[in-house]
């Protein structure tokens, strides 16, 4: 009857589990206080005593069964385990079979458990504080149990101890682990919906709202740090004469063939993307003049030198190019390489212009 008695109040504080299990314990320490005060009054009686004693077992081993818990306790100046019935059932002992000294020992050193060292890492916590772990029952089947447990100091009824509820919550950690999965899975499907809606589906580089966000984003991160900044835009020259010669699924080939140059032309940071139809931009991270002329000339030498060995038609492209300003906006320094691509385009094509 350890388990009963003056650790009502701890007990209590344990059972974190759902109100009826709380309703529950405090109906049975209720009940097993006006056992043993009833017990005192007919201490001639012992036959009665051994009756009240015998209810109230029974009461605890109900509550247990109804509840599906188990009580643990561990003295700590003895060394020694002590399981209710509710726990040696949790782990699959049968009520009628033998619990010997060391076999609480034993059946969780089987499982890997070392149950002491977890409780004892946290004897420096006053209040109740939850554990978990997985055990192997005696029929082989898998569970995972949850402890709920507390430190409690020495009385003049008993030395220093742990006492703690056990509780099943396998399936609880199934239904946890499946809305984990669900969860994960639901992640995964948004990121790859928002990367859809960022991209155009035909090069699979960005299109022009991520071009757009990630070129305001660029800008305040130029402004802070004082790096330059540059946008490089082209447009392939006569793309209309492609589709109307040799088809649009050719002329698709075509822009997967330069939106797979841009991709290799584009350094790490740098952001690529195709904005509609024929026309593409690439967004030069620390790029001022010099170096964003340069990679806009090695970008258009790139297309003009490709040719027709990858079974799209041979193309050249018209590039325009600006460099961040002091009062440049995200849509200003857009508009500004546009206009510069204009330029190339009705200067011959096949070059690159730079913006004033």
């Amino acid at each position: 009857m350890r388990f009963l008695g003056e650790s009502s109040e701890a007990l209590l504080a344990l059972a974190g589990l759902d109100g009826a299990m709380l309703l529950l314990c405090g109906w049975l320490w209720a009940r097993c206080s006006r056992l043993k005060r009833e017990s005192l009054a007919a201490s001639s009686d012992a036959e009665r005593i051994n009756g009240l004693l015998d209810e109230a077992k029974r009461l605890a081993a109900s509550a247990e069964e109804i509840a599906a818990i188990g009580l643990w306790q561990y003295f700590l100046d003895e060394g020694r385990h002590e399981w209710s019935p509710g726990l040696r059932d949790i782990f699959g002992l049968g009520q009628d079979e033998i619990f010997l000294p060391g076999d609480a020992e034993t059946l969780l050193a089987a499982n890997g458990v070392d149950l002491v060292s977890l409780v004892m890492a946290r004897q420096a916590e006053e209040k109740p504080f939850s554990l978990r772990f997985a055990i192997m029952r005696l029929d082989g089947s898998m569970r995972v149990l949850a402890i709920r447990a507390q430190h409690l100091g020495a009385s003049a009824k008993c030395s220093r101890r742990v006492l703690g509820v056990v509780t099943d919550i396998t399936e609880q950690s199934r239904r946890e682990k499946g809305l984990a999965q669900s969860r994960d899975i639901a992640l995964r499907e948004a990121r790859k919906a928002r990367e859809l809606a960022n991209t155009d589906p035909l090069t699979g580089l960005a299109n022009r709202r991520r071009v757009m966000a990630e070129l305001d984003r660029l800008i305040v991160s130029s402004r802070q740090s004082g790096a330059p900044l540059a946008v490089i835009m082209l447009d392939i020259d006569y793309f209309k004469q492609v589709n109307d010669t040799h088809g649009h699924p050719a002329g698709d080939d075509v822009l997967r063939s330069i939106g797979q140059i841009l991709r290799q032309q584009a350094r790490a940071g740098d952001v690529a993307g195709r904005i509609g139809g024929e026309e593409f931009v690439w967004i030069a991270r620390e790029a001022d003049v010099t170096v964003a002329r340069a990679l806009a000339e090695r970008l258009r030498q790139a297309v003009a030198e490709r040719g027709a060995g990858i079974g799209a038609p041979p193309v050249t492209v018209s590039v325009g190019l600006a460099t961040m300003r002091d009062d440049d906006s995200g849509l200003g320094l857009f508009a500004r390489a546009d206009q510069a691509l204009y330029q190339a385009k009705d200067q011959g094509r096949n070059t690159v212009r730079m913006a004033a």
